[in-house]
């Protein structure tokens, strides 16, 4: 590790050279086109406030507080821009990278070009290179806490789940050495501005795995600073348009000022805006609304907006309150291994259950059409392959009691007439409860809820073998938009995914699980549409996973806030690219 540090040191006391080259030979892509940055005023100081402050590490970057804050300090290959249109903020495009990646025939090798101009916030203003790239794919393996979406990685490139198996055998104190002087099969260094990915097969989506924040290329620095820590954040490099310049330790909040190493003809994502940005953290979420309300702050990162106050913002028509386009889908996983297993392993059974909701009532619930929308599939526009058909449609979506009464009275175990439903402990869970109580109770089921806390319902919703419940209350949270079916589908159905994925009922199907690859392999957009169609057809048809809503978020800024476009990938507005309309 002294050496690793020793390294470190010298390679921050030597400079890097070269230039932008011209653009290379590339494949047609989305991802090649430009984008246009928003007319907006710069300069000013926006002020952010917030419950915990993210320590700015984007391979740990899933929350949109810690992704907001990523995207002021780092940069990826490719990115999604800020546009109020989602049809074009959730195409990925070229960052780092002089353009779309150049695929070899067989699909199985993406060769990517750097720009040259791209530089570290370093005394020397050292450049960013395909080592660094490769560098920060091979840290999300981590241990001992590993990135929670190093999942895309490891169904995905070759050699990347055995480098992770043999980082997680190395001693603590020697990860960051074996990290720098070890290799992933799959990511080829070819040289200073350009590396290449070998794919375990081909994909369709790969260009969004690589816009991914846990994709950012990292600097040799960070290896001497534990991943996901405070030490990261104190010594953070940034890559971005921003960089901290205040002492964290010694002064309250943190201060980012406009980083010099950056330029802006290199960079077509990040308008960089404002001059200065203040964040306060360690606020609750009540502290946090009355900052935003009375103007002394202009943007949270995760702060709740009480439904009650977002329907009075809403009907009032308040320039000040954003939704989301896009959102999070609410889900229902059924359990079975859980105490009603007999029945609900049978197809004909679960696919009453669909008839129990009365999905009208439960988004209702949730603040209504503004902020939460029934929802019969697990897709939502503007993901590719999304349709509105519905199996198990109901006069204006309310469900039907008798068939669901039926259906539960007559099952190999005998009548089923109580089913236990996971939940967590946040306030929206406790209303979607109460409104599935009442539907099934309107069918004669009563639903006893089991509420767990944070860890305790992740370890309880994803141990099929350890089931106490018939139903568990999800999310499907997408990691992007847009050609996005494997960031809903492949964690809820791929029994080796690694990282984060949505509530397990223990649901295997070969069927599914052909159609998760041929829709990823697909070569066109009409064909990939069909397969994702085909794939959310075969799982929402055989009530394994049931659709209830999507929600979206409601988002509070400033009076002084004069353009605030969110980006669904990120889940809040781009900091980036805020206008105010005083300094």
């Amino acid at each position: 590790m002294a050496a690793l540090v020793a390294a470190v040191a010298l390679l921050a006391a030597c400079s890097g050279g070269g230039s932008d080259d011209g653009p290379i030979a590339a494949t047609p892509s989305p991802s090649a086109a430009a984008t246009t940055a928003p007319v907006a005023k710069p300069g000013g100081t926006l002020r952010i406030v917030t419950g915990r402050m993210p320590n700015g590490d984007p391979g740990w970057a899933v929350s949109s507080g810690e992704q907001a804050v990523a995207r002021l300090v780092t940069r990826q290959l490719y990115s999604y821009p800020t546009d109020r249109d989602p049809t074009r903020s959730t195409v990925p495009r070229p960052d780092l990278a002089v353009g779309a990646p150049v695929v070899s025939d067989n699909g199985l090798v993406y060769t990517v070009r750097l720009r040259a101009a791209a530089r570290w916030d370093t005394p020397n203003q050292r450049r960013i290179t395909a080592n660094d790239v490769a560098r920060g794919v091979k840290r999300l393996c981590t241990p001992p806490n590993p990135s929670p979406l190093r999942g895309y990685f490891a169904a995905t490139i070759v050699g990347f789940s055995q480098f992770c198996d043999e980082l997680a055998a190395t001693p603590l104190a020697d990860a960051a050495a074996f990290i720098e002087s070890n290799t992933i099969e799959g990511v080829e260094i070819v040289g200073d501005d350009t590396v290449a990915f070998h794919l375990l097969a081909p994909v369709n989506d790969f260009v969004d795995v690589l816009a991914l924040p846990a994709a950012s290329p990292v600097p040799l620095e960070v290896l001497a600073y534990q991943p996901n820590s405070l030490d990261y954040l104190h010594n953070l490099v940034s890559a971005g348009p921003y960089r901290f310049t205040v002492a964290q330790d010694d002064s309250p909040g943190f201060r980012l000022s406009r980083n010099p190493s950056w330029n802006a003809s290199s960079d077509p994502i990040r308008p960089a805006l404002v001059d200065h940005i203040t964040i306060t953290d360690g606020q609750t979420s009540d502290q946090m609304l009355q900052e935003l309300e009375a103007g002394n702050a202009d943007m949270s990162l995760g702060a709740v907006l009480p439904t009650a106050r977002a329907e009075e913002l809403a009907k009032a028509k308040d320039d000040r309150l954003e939704v989301d386009q896009v959102g999070t889908t609410l889900a229902l996983t059924v359990g079975l291994d859980g105490p009603s297993a007999a029945a609900l392993r049978e197809q004909s059974i679960r696919q009453a259950l669909p008839y129990c909701v009365d999905r009208t009532s439960l988004a209702a619930a949730l603040g209504g059409p503004e902020f939460a929308t029934a929802a019969t599939s697990l897709l939502q526009e503007p993901m590719t392959g999304y349709t509105e058909a519905d199996p198990f449609p109901s006069a204006g979506g309310t469900g039907d009691a008798d068939r669901c009464r039926e259906a539960l009275r007559d099952t190999p175990g005998g009548p089923v007439t109580a089913l236990s439903l996971l939940t967590s402990d946040g306030q929206a869970d406790a209303a979607v409860a109460e409104s599935l109580r009442t539907s099934f109770a309107r069918a004669g089921i009563r639903l006893d809820v089991r509420i767990r806390t944070g860890d305790k319902y992740t370890a309880a919703a994803v141990a099929p073998n350890g089931q106490f419940w018939d139903l568990a209350l999800t999310r499907i949270m997408p990691a992007w938009f847009g050609d996005a079916g494997r960031t809903v589908f492949q964690p809820l159905l791929d029994e080796t995914w690694v990282g984060s994925r949505p509530a397990d009922g223990g649901y295997r199907d070969p069927v599914a699980a052909r159609q998760l690859d041929a829709a990823l392999r697909a070569r066109s957009e009409s064909d990939a549409a069909t397969d994702w169609a085909e794939l959310e057809q075969t799982v929402v048809a055989s009530a394994a996973v049931i659709p209830l809503a999507v929600v979206h978020a409601p988002v509070l800024h400033s009076g002084n806030v004069t353009t605030f476009t969110i980006v669904p990938s990120i889940g809040t507005a781009d900091p980036t690219a805020i206008s105010l309309g005083s300094g």
